[in-house]
């Protein structure tokens, strides 16, 4: 949300809704949720420790790899918002994994070309399924569960891709970063 509220503050005119003029105070009830989950995490040091680390890792590529697929399925929404998706997209990711390492004990690395790779294969598979709903029919039907279990698989390769560790801040004050 920073990103937009950034956006639109340099481009007024591109204010496609009424509620872009309440951004700011929604982007910092978004940072203040975000705060509020990273003392709840720093406080219990055992949820960033052992299995749990599994899902941390589950939960930031589902964000990403969601977030990725469904920008890029409305794409006249950042173009009205004079933003290109993909350029938003890693932007976000950067924001986010900044934000990430002041609480989680590694961060994915979303600049790896096998990782922006699979979002792009992520996406195609998206698209290829909403296709072939929109077709009907048995085949179809049976493609789109082939697609789907291509789309695991390309989310386990992900999944398994190497992360960016690093040590943990004393301090649970998160630090803005926009």
């Amino acid at each position: 949300y920073s990103m937009i509220y950034r956006q639109l503050e340099k481009h007024p005119e591109k204010r496609i809704h009424p509620i872009f003029r309440y951004f700011k105070e929604w982007c910092n009830d978004e940072f203040r949720h975000g705060e509020a989950f990273a003392v709840m995490m720093r406080a219990q040091p055992e949820l960033l420790r052992g299995h749990n680390r599994l899902w941390i890792r589950f939960f930031l590529l589902a964000v990403y790899a969601t977030m990725y697929v469904r920008d890029h399925g409305r794409p006249e929404l950042y173009h009205a918002l004079g933003l290109d998706p993909t350029e938003y997209d890693y932007k976000v990711f950067e924001i986010t994994s900044d934000i990430s390492r002041q609480v989680f004990p590694f961060t994915l690395n979303t600049d790896d070309p096998r990782f922006r790779a699979g979002l792009d294969r992520l996406l195609r598979i998206s698209v290829a399924r909403t296709r072939a709903r929109a077709e009907g029919g048995v085949w179809n039907h049976v493609k789109r569960a082939a697609l789907g279990a291509a789309g695991l698989g390309i989310f386990a390769r992900l999944y398994c891709l190497p992360t960016i560790k690093h040590e943990l801040p004393r301090d649970i004050r998160m630090q803005p970063v926009w």
